[in-house]
C-alpha cells in the first residue's frame, strides 16, 4: 500500500511542477507588461526590468498555485482512471481514502509552502520591488536628459547630451542656464549626476562657460569640473509608501496610528491579513473537491469528461467567490470569518462524503457476506 500511495504521489507532483511553471511564466509575462512602459519610459536596464519582474513572482505563485494544485489533481487521478490503475487499486481493497490520502499529503505541503510565502516572501520581495520603482521613478538622469533631445526638465534650464553612457555619464554635455540674472551656456566633454537625500548636483568635466555680461561683452572660462545645482529638479517624493501587499502579519493585525487613522485603509490592511492566512486554505479544499468527483464512482469506459468539467466549474467558482470575499470583507469586516469559512465548509463536505460512502460501502459489503451466509430454504 505504502508504494502504491508513493506512486499516486508522484503521479501528482511533476504535473504540479509543470502546471506551477507554466501559470507561473505566464503571469509574469502579464506582469511584465506593466513594469516594460515604466522602464522604456525612463530609461532603465534590462537588468532592472528582469530584477523588478521577479520581485513580483512570489505574489503571482501565491495567485495560482491552488489552482496548479487543482489542475494537477485532476490530471493525475483522471489519469490513473483512464490507464485503470484507479480500478486496480480498488480491486485489491484500497479504499478511498487510501487512495486520496498521496494527494491529500501533497496538497498539506503546497498549503504550508503557500503560507510560508503569504507570511514571508511576499512583503521582503514587494518591498524591494518598492525600493526599485522609488528608485526609477525619482532617477533625475532619465527625467532631465534624453540622448540627441534638447531637454528642459525645469524653467529656464535646458540640457542636452549626445549619448549616455553605460556607466551612467553623459557624452557631449550642452546646457543652457538662464535661472540666475546671467545667462550661461555650458559646454563640456562629460557630465554625471550625484545626488543625496536633500540636494542634487550636475559635475561637468573639461568644458567651457559662455556668459554675456551687463555691458554685451563675452567671456568665455575653461574649466576642468564645476558643478551645477540641480535640487530644483529633485521635486520628488522620496518616502518609500508601503501598501498593504507589502506588509508583514504583524503590520496587518497592528498598524501604527497613522494607518489606523483611515478607517477604509485600516479595513483593508486587516481583510489582506485575513487573506494572508485564509487563502493557503483552498490548496486543500480544492484537493478535496477534486478527489470528490473522481475517486468515488464506478469505472466509466466512456471516460470522465463530464465529471471533471463540472468539478472544473466548481473549482474555479469556489476560487473567484475567495478573491470576491477578500474584496468584501475590505468594506464589511464582519465577512472575514467567510475567508476562512468556505473553504473548510467545502473541505468537511468533501471528507464527510468520502468517508461516509466509504463506510456505506464497507456496511453495503459486511451485509453480502452475512446474507451469502444464510442458508436458503429448500422446498
Amino acid at each position: 500500500m505504502t508504494r502504491l500511495q508513493s506512486y499516486f504521489w508522484k503521479q501528482a507532483f511533476w504535473p504540479l511542477v509543470i502546471t506551477l511553471l507554466g501559470l507561473a511564466t505566464l503571469a509574469l509575462l502579464t506582469q511584465s507588461l506593466s513594469t516594460l512602459d515604466l522602464i522604456v519610459e525612463n530609461r532603465q536596464s534590462a537588468f532592472t526590468f528582469f530584477y523588478i519582474t521577479l520581485l513580483a513572482l512570489p505574489q503571482l505563485i501565491g495567485i495560482i498555485i491552488p489552482l496548479a494544485v487543482f489542475i494537477a489533481v485532476i490530471y493525475a487521478v483522471n489519469r490513473l482512471n483512464v490507464d485503470s490503475e484507479m480500478a486496480v487499486a480498488k480491486s485489491v481493497g484500497s479504499s478511498p481514502w487510501q487512495i486520496s490520502s498521496p494527494f491529500v499529503r501533497l496538497a498539506c505541503w503546497a498549503m504550508i509552502a503557500h503560507l510560508l510565502i503569504n507570511l514571508l516572501v511576499q512583503p521582503l520581495s514587494f518591498r524591494s520591488m518598492r525600493q526599485e520603482l522609488l528608485k526609477v521613478r525619482t532617477d533625475i538622469a532619465s527625467q532631465m536628459v534624453r540622448p540627441g533631445e534638447f531637454a528642459t526638465p525645469t524653467k529656464d534650464l535646458t540640457v542636452y547630451t549626445r549619448e549616455m553612457l553605460p556607466n551612467g555619464r553623459m557624452a557631449d554635455v550642452l546646457i543652457r542656464d538662464s535661472r540666475g540674472e546671467v545667462v550661461s551656456t555650458y559646454t563640456a566633454k562629460q557630465g554625471y549626476i550625484t545626488r543625496s537625500n536633500d540636494n542634487a548636483r550636475l559635475t561637468l568635466e573639461d568644458g567651457i562657460i559662455q556668459q554675456i555680461e551687463g555691458d554685451g561683452s563675452f567671456s568665455p572660462i575653461t574649466f576642468n569640473s564645476y558643478q551645477i545645482d540641480l535640487s530644483e529638479i529633485m521635486a520628488f517624493d522620496m518616502n518609500l509608501r508601503l501598501k498593504s501587499s507589502d506588509r508583514f502579519l504583524h503590520e496587518l493585525f497592528f498598524p501604527s496610528t497613522v494607518d489606523q487613522a483611515s478607517k477604509k485603509f485600516h479595513r483593508g490592511l486587516i481583510a489582506e491579513g485575513h487573506a494572508r492566512l485564509a487563502t493557503p486554505l483552498y490548496n486543500l479544499a480544492l484537493t478535496l473537491l477534486a478527489l470528490a468527483f473522481l475517486v468515488r464512482g464506478q469505472f466509466q469506459r466512456m471516460g470522465y469528461g463530464r465529471r471533471i468539467a463540472i468539478c472544473a466549474v466548481l473549482g474555479f467558482g469556489l476560487r473567484l467567490v475567495g478573491f470576491a470575499m477578500t474584496t468584501a470583507s475590505e468594506a464589511t469586516p464582519a465577512l472575514n470569518a467567510l475567508q476562512y469559512g468556505i473553504p473548510i465548509a467545502v473541505c468537511l463536505i468533501c471528507l464527510w462524503y468520502l468517508l461516509n460512502r466509504n463506510r456505506a460501502g464497507n456496511l453495503k459489503r459486511m451485509i453480502s457476506r452475512r446474507a451469502a451466509k444464510i442458508p436458503v430454504p429448500t422446498t
